[in-house]
């Protein structure tokens, strides 16, 4: 996965719009591309999504013989995320996270750090608005992974840190109980997720929507599909939990919002 130069805006808050260029000098007018974010159990999951009407409390719940899982809120850290255009040629390793590690000129679009609340029901989200120049892109990537204040030095990292110090170090957060007792759950997991989009992402006057979906069902479960103690600190249980989180994204186009992959629809 190649990374390069970060626009030095981080995002805070809900739905933010901004615009992220590496090749500034020759910024067009912003098209609107959304990036969507949907954490809805596959059919015949063991979980349930409570009701989305009007003042429900929202939460995702899993059962496993006696255990309950109920799961109020998850965040996730977003340290790098690129749209990639066709054709670009970009060789850059620096560290998702470092906006100023690197200064190609390459034709990629890259958004600074930020904090996204992945939805705890059936509803799909969109959290993040872009303002993109008008071409061709190729690939989504990013990159999920803890900032530190010792080694994150970019300005969109110590901006998303200043704005959220209770996160250094934390790539993942969760609320919610097991068998009844509240839990906080912080977690360091990287993952990254990628789509090529085939055909090529084409962004023009039109809007755009690319939804990553999230098996947040399956975080806490086990290899036999047992529920496991957010609050565990056996270390065999923490590292099925990261390995879960970072197999859990996949990435697609999706105009519709209907999270499905387009190329699906259109079978």
């Amino acid at each position: 996965m190649r990374i390069n130069t970060l626009a030095t805006a981080a995002l805070l808050g809900s739905t933010t719009m901004l615009g992220a260029c590496a090749d500034s000098t020759n910024a067009t007018a912003g098209r609107p591309v959304s990036v969507s974010f949907s954490t809805a159990a596959a059919s015949g999951a063991a979980a349930s999504l409570s009701p989305a009407g009007m003042g429900a409390s929202r939460s995702l719940t899993a059962t496993s013989g006696a255990n309950t899982i109920v799961i109020t809120k998850a965040q996730v850290v977003v340290a790098r995320m690129e749209l990639e255009r066709t054709g670009a040629s970009c060789t850059s390793s620096a560290a998702a996270g470092d906006d100023e590690g690197d200064e190609h000129d390459c034709a990629e679009l890259t958004l600074a750090p930020s904090l996204v609340d992945l939805p705890v029901d059936a509803a799909l989200t969109t959290p993040l608005q872009i303002a993109i120049p008008a071409g061709t892109y190729r690939a989504l990537e990013a990159k999920i992974r803890p900032l530190r204040t010792d080694s994150d030095k970019g300005k969109g990292s110590a901006a998303f840190l200043t704005a959220h110090p209770e996160l250094a170090g934390v790539s993942v957060r969760v609320e919610g109980t097991y068998n009844g007792n509240p839990f906080v759950y912080k977690g360091t997991a990287r993952a990254e997720f990628e789509t090529e989009f085939n055909p090529p992402l084409v962004v023009d006057a039109a809007p755009v929507n690319v939804t990553v979906h999230v098996d947040l069902t399956n975080w806490f479960k086990s290899a036999t599909g047992t529920l496991i103690d957010p609050m565990s600190t056996n270390s065999l249980d923490m590292a099925t939990i990261a390995s879960n989180i970072r197999r859990s994204f996949k990435a697609y186009h999706d105009d519709d919002r209907n999270d499905r992959d387009d190329r699906d629809d259109h079978r």
